[in-house]
Order: C-alpha cells, then sequence, then structure tokens
C-alpha cells in the first residue's frame, strides 16, 4: 500500500504531465500558418488556421464593411502564400439643406464621386469641400473631400458707398451676388473681391463707386465715370494719353469736380509714309533635292520697301503743314535662290542594241553631216579628221561640249549609239549633229528636235554642265 507522500508525488507528477500536454497543444495552435494583410497603408500578420480569406480578415481587421474591397475575394480558400489586400472604402459626409448623409465610396475625385452618388447639381449651387469653394468646372480635378457642404444660397455682406447689408443668394460669383442684390456696377467702378471670384460663407463684398465726368477728345465726346479725381488719372482711365504739345481744360494736374467735363486739345506732329518696292534678285544653286535638268524653288524672293518719310503737324486733327523727312530703306529684299538639280539618277532605256544605261536625257536639235559637208576641201590637210582626231562617219557625233562631254557616248534614238568625238562652228547650245559615211548614198538628212541620252560611265561633276540652255537653238 502506497503511503500518503507516495500519493501525494504522483498526483503531482500527473498534474505537471496534463499541464505540459495543454501547453503542448496550445504551442501547436499558436504556431499555425501566417497571414499577410494590407490595409489603410498598414501591414498586419495573423497567425492561425483558416479556411477562407474571409475568416482571416475578420480576424485581422476590425470593421470591414461589405463596401470595402478585399483581394481576393472572400469566399476564396486562404492561402498564406497570397496576400490578403484590403481597400476600405472612404466616408464622404454630404450637408444639404435637407439632410446629412454619409456616403462611403472609392472614387478618387470629387467629380467621380458625385457622378457616383448621382448628385444632381444646378448652375447655382454653392460646392464647399473641406472649407474650400471649388467652381463647377473644377470637380473633375478636385480631391476627394471628408466633408461636402453644398447649398442653394450663401450669405454674403454688400458695402455700397458707405451702405451695408447682408443677404443671401444662389449664385456662384461676386457678379452674381452684385446682380441678386440689384446693384448696378459701371466700367470704372471696382469691387473687392473681383466680380469673378468665388463666394465663400459670410464673405464682404466692397463696391467701390466712380463719379461721372465728360470728355472732349479728337471729335468725340465721351461720357465715363472715373474713381480719380484729377485730369491725367482720369484721362488715362479712359485710354487717352497728351502727347507732346497737347494741353487740357482743366489744366492737366487740376481736380475735376463730380459731374464736371475736361477738353483735349491736341496739337500733334505725325509722320507719314510713302513706300515704293524694291526689286529682288534671283540666283541659281546647286542642290542634290532636285534631279539633274530639274529646277525648284529653294526660297521666295520679296520685294524691299524703299520708304519716304514726311512730317506732318496736325491741330485738332487737321493737316496744316507737310514736309519731306528723309528716305531710307526700310526692308532690304530678299533674294530668290531657285536650286537646280545636282541628283544624278541612273536608268536603262531599251534600244534595238540592247539596254543601255544613261544618266541624263536632254531634248536637243537634230542634223546630220559627213566631210562633205564640214566646209573643207578634200584636199584640205584636215578633210575629214574631227576635233578628237578619229575619221568623221556615222557614230561620231558633233555637239556643243558646253552641253555634252567631249568624249563621250550618246545614244540617239534612230539613229544609235555614238561617240561625241566632234564640234562644229555653228553646233551651239542644245544641238547635235549626226554623222555619216562620207558617202551620199548612205547619207540620211536630219532636222527637228529629238532626246538625246547620256550614257554610263557617269563623268566627275566637274565635267557636267549642270546649266544647259533652257532655250532649244
Amino acid at each position: 500500500m502506497m503511503s500518503a507522500r507516495t500519493l501525494k508525488l504522483t498526483g503531482i507528477l500527473l498534474i505537471g504531465l496534463a499541464l505540459l500536454f495543454l501547453a503542448g497543444a496550445f504551442w501547436a495552435t499558436a504556431e499555425g500558418e501566417v497571414y499577410t494583410v494590407y490595409t489603410d497603408g498598414d501591414v498586419l500578420q495573423v497567425s492561425g488556421s483558416y479556411a477562407t480569406v474571409d475568416e482571416v480578415i475578420s480576424a485581422a481587421v476590425p470593421n470591414v464593411s461589405p463596401l470595402d474591397v478585399v483581394i481576393p475575394d472572400r469566399r476564396s480558400v486562404a492561402n498564406p502564400a497570397v496576400a490578403i489586400s484590403v481597400q476600405r472604402a472612404k466616408p464622404v459626409i454630404v450637408q444639404t439643406e435637407e439632410e446629412r448623409t454619409t456616403y462611403f465610396t472609392h472614387q478618387e475625385t470629387l467629380g467621380g464621386f458625385l457622378h457616383e452618388i448621382r448628385f444632381n447639381l444646378s448652375s447655382s449651387d454653392q460646392i464647399i469641400a473641406d472649407d474650400l469653394t471649388v467652381g463647377l468646372f473644377d470637380l473633375e480635378t478636385a480631391a476627394l473631400p471628408e466633408k461636402l457642404e453644398i447649398k442653394k444660397q450663401i450669405d454674403v455682406v454688400i458695402v455700397d458707398d458707405g451702405f451695408r447689408q447682408t443677404l443671401s443668394v444662389d449664385g456662384q460669383t461676386v457678379g452674381d451676388a452684385l446682380n441678386q442684390a440689384g446693384i448696378t456696377i459701371f466700367v470704372a467702378d471696382e469691387t473687392r473681391p473681383s466680380l469673378e471670384a468665388w463666394l465663400s460663407p459670410n464673405m464682404e463684398i466692397q463696391v467701390i463707386r466712380s463719379s461721372p465726368v465728360t470728355i472732349f477728345a479728337d471729335g468725340r465726346t465721351i461720357d465715363t465715370r472715373t474713381p480719380h479725381s484729377k485730369v491725367l488719372p482720369i484721362l488715362a482711365s479712359a485710354g487717352i494719353s497728351l502727347i507732346g504739345a497737347d494741353y487740357t481744360i482743366p489744366a492737366a494736374g487740376n481736380d475735376v469736380p463730380a459731374g464736371g467735363s475736361i477738353q483735349v486739345v491736341r496739337v500733334t506732329e505725325d509722320f507719314v509714309f510713302e513706300d515704293s518696292p524694291i526689286p529682288f534678285e534671283s540666283e541659281l544653286i546647286g542642290t542634290d533635292q532636285f534631279e539633274i535638268d530639274t529646277r525648284g524653288l529653294l526660297q521666295a524672293g520679296v520685294p524691299g520697301i524703299q520708304r519716304k518719310r514726311f512730317k506732318v503737324t496736325l491741330e485738332n486733327g487737321v493737316e496744316v503743314n507737310r514736309v519731306p523727312d528723309g528716305e531710307f530703306v526700310a526692308q532690304d529684299p530678299v533674294t530668290e535662290q531657285v536650286g537646280y538639280g545636282t541628283k544624278i539618277i541612273v536608268r536603262t532605256v531599251d534600244t534595238p542594241e540592247g539596254p543601255l544605261e544613261y544618266y541624263r536625257k536632254v531634248e536637243m536639235r537634230v542634223t546630220s553631216y559627213m566631210a562633205q559637208t564640214s566646209g573643207k576641201p578634200p584636199d584640205h590637210p584636215a578633210y575629214g579628221i574631227t576635233r578628237s582626231g578619229v575619221i568623221a562617219g556615222y557614230g561620231v557625233v558633233a555637239v556643243d561640249p558646253k552641253v555634252v562631254p567631249f568624249r563621250s557616248n550618246v545614244y540617239v534614238p534612230g539613229y544609235g549609239s555614238a561617240f561625241v568625238g566632234d564640234t562644229g562652228g555653228g553646233v551651239l547650245g542644245r544641238w547635235i549633229d549626226l554623222g555619216y559615211e562620207d558617202d551620199w548614198d548612205t547619207f540620211q538628212p536630219w532636222a527637228g528636235y529629238i532626246d538625246v541620252y547620256y550614257l554610263t560611265p557617269v563623268p566627275d561633276a566637274s565635267d557636267i554642265n549642270f546649266l544647259i540652255p533652257t532655250v532649244l537653238p
């Protein structure tokens, strides 16, 4: 039989084992999965075993509203590897004359919020967001406020010529308030704040009145109003200035009584100009913007201006004298720049000899010759000898070397390929003289105009005349 001491020790041991078992179970639960929740700019972590996202946010985030956006969906399976985002709807208190309502929204701008709650605004509504007045045209860019007050009317204080009154208006600007108060603002009157300023609750509007005055100037009678008393400021406010020897009645530095008048006496000297054109010059400029034998305008010419000046004396707008006062060039002429093409494009022409490459095609006057028609007698030492030294005959043509590069090759439709080996005293400009054998039986007379193809290779640019005559001989 156990002793009482033994029983007591055994009981203590059993109790200790039970407590150890319960502690192990507790820590096993406490050390469950860890879930991450992002909300209101904070990062929260919660441990435990949860079946759904909704269970996680219920444990981590208090007071989650059905209007809050939860990602992933609340009903989806909770996954510790996927962070949960809670985007809370922002509360906005809307105060109108009828009621005070709190809305929850995810909109970022005031305009988007009003559209979401389908609030109909009128042009006269006062929109006060967090104690700041917002115009109708600024709604789409205004930030979402915490408090929005929409008033149909607003109280303002108007001080006009010492008379002070308080009234409720339903406009948006100072001008609206004055209009509803039946207060006429003349052109020269001033208001503080300005007529375009937005109204705010209990705003004080001051009307600074002008006095009537009549101005006689430049043949006109101007009835106007002004807040000034001196002549010169009154004229300045009316857009009238004194020039040179002008004077006024009363004098410029004097006061004008309310309802009084000012007479402006004009003594003016003016200048009158007479213009005549200066012709502009034209220059040719080579450019690879255009193909050879084409031209285009690079810069338009502008005539210059030769200007004569006359001094004119006027008294009350009437000319009394005019004298010459110099002559000068008011505007230099701008030279016209015409670009002539230097761009070479190699093309192919189909011929009975086969395709031939050419880099230029020029319309020319065409004739034909042989040794007998060259002007030298048969016994002349140079009879039948071309300028290049080759014997005159078929396939040798005479040209103006300023138009066709000498010793080059050309193609003439109906004649064939030819060597540019000769020149002629009368062959000038766009003219080609086709050579034939010294035999009247084979000679073919040519007359009229024909296209001449300059065959490749393309010579150096220094050997090409890009400015051949534009007129056919």
